[in-house]
């Protein structure tokens, strides 16, 4: 479930195609990404039903963790080798993407320093964050295909900001897979989560 409130907007957002949105990535122009009218109206009806609720609290509870802060000691070798330090679910609020491309959030008990002033850190970060997607079997074909793309919002972006998170998006081109495809492939995904980096 993800939380980034300068995502919700009141204007109707455009829909974005597959090799926009790795665009925007690329050029690091994130806050290009936001959500439909219907989806930031439900955003605005969570809020509400939850009001008062701390949403880093709130995430943790769906998590099942207790976290002080982030981890950060060594991220770079540290992050994502066991599974109890990480997770990743649905976006409860994807943004408005085209048809097939699906929005997943890892959220980790450690933080990948991925916008570190420090280069060195900063490419360690993103290295260790595509060493492990590329690392995982039900992914591999995406990777391959250049069908998946990841970004850490900007601190400035986030409303869940004491939890580490990471959005992945993976995508379905509609003339290789079928909406029920997609539903199983993702379904799989999220039964058997990902595999621990080493």
């Amino acid at each position: 479930m993800k939380h980034d409130s300068s995502h919700v907007d009141q204007a109707e957002a455009q829909v974005l195609k597959w090799a926009e949105i790795k665009d925007i990535i690329e050029s690091g122009q994130l806050a290009r990404l936001k959500r439909s009218r219907q989806i930031t109206e439900k955003y605005h009806e969570h809020k509400k039903r939850n009001i008062g609720l701390d949403m880093n609290q709130y995430v943790l509870q769906k998590l099942g963790w207790s976290l002080d802060g982030p981890q950060q000691e060594d991220a770079a070798t540290r992050a994502f080798s066991a599974r109890s330090l990480y997770a990743v679910r649905p976006n409860d609020f994807p943004y408005r993407f085209e048809q097939g491309v699906v929005h997943l959030v890892l959220w980790s008990k450690i933080a990948l320093p991925v916008h570190s002033p420090d280069k060195a850190v900063r490419d360690s970060a993103r290295a260790r964050m595509n060493t492990f997607l590329q690392a995982q079997p039900l992914l591999q074909s995406f990777v391959r295909d250049g069908h998946v793309a990841w970004f850490v919002n900007y601190p400035e972006l986030q409303s869940v900001a004491r939890i580490f998170h990471a959005h992945v998006l993976l995508y379905f081109p509609r003339d290789r897979y079928s909406a029920e495809q997609e539903r199983i492939i993702v379904d799989d995904i999220l039964f058997h989560g990902f595999e621990p980096l080493a």
